[in-house]
């Protein structure tokens, strides 16, 4: 018998500093961030300021989803009307705490990545930007749990989902949700292997919560 999946809920106010220290935690030896910053101490520092950014940003437009009472895992969605730009306090803020090696690996390779995203995506999506499940939690399909939301959402408004991936043993983990993957290769600069994923709309979630 599958086990039933976590019970999900929007993010609230309260819950966003353990959200961001589950971010923290789970992408800490994302290989994309260590080429970022090879340094543990300073990446931890710098992308506790990023990911501090993107969740405050994307709570405010309802896009954010995590379990109730104390988080046990954390998905960060960009709405698909979400604009791109970035405030220019935001940008000079965000190479002071990178420091000048580390931002300019950052947006060397975000900026390829916004190409790829803008190849495969050409009309309206839901992006998942983050998902991380703290570490004691994993392995009890949460991370799953955390998808089912916006998958259902999308479906609803007929709109398709994207992602992007910088580990192998997530690309299986995506597609038992839909996904398939649009594009995969090596980012020049990092040599970091990526694979872009996309969702269509009208994939059953009551069966990928049977998967």
């Amino acid at each position: 018998m599958t086990k039933q999946l976590p019970h999900i809920a929007l993010i609230t106010k309260a819950q966003i500093p353990l959200a961001i220290e589950i971010l923290e935690q789970a992408f800490l030896d994302d290989p994309l961030d260590v080429y970022t910053e090879p340094d543990p101490v300073m990446r931890k520092s710098i992308f506790h300021w990023f990911f501090t950014q993107a969740v405050h940003a994307d709570a405010s437009t309802h896009s954010i989803y995590t379990t109730p009472g104390r988080p046990e895992g954390v998905a960060v969605w960009v709405h698909p009307h979400a604009g791109e730009q970035t405030a220019q306090s935001d940008q000079e803020e965000m190479q002071q705490i990178f420091g000048p090696a580390a931002y300019e690996r950052f947006v060397g390779t975000f900026s390829y990545f916004r190409r790829v995203h803008h190849e495969v995506m050409a009309s309206p999506h839901w992006y998942l930007e983050l998902l991380g499940v703290a570490p004691q939690y994993q392995g009890r399909r949460i991370g799953k749990a955390l998808l089912i939301p916006v998958l259902q959402k999308a479906d609803v408004e007929g709109l398709p989902c994207y992602l992007e991936t910088f580990t192998a043993k997530n690309v299986p983990f995506y597609e038992s949700s839909g996904f398939r993957v649009a594009q995969a290769g090596i980012e020049p600069r990092s040599q970091v292997p990526f694979w872009a994923m996309k969702r269509e709309p009208g994939v059953d979630t009551r069966d990928i919560q049977k998967r």
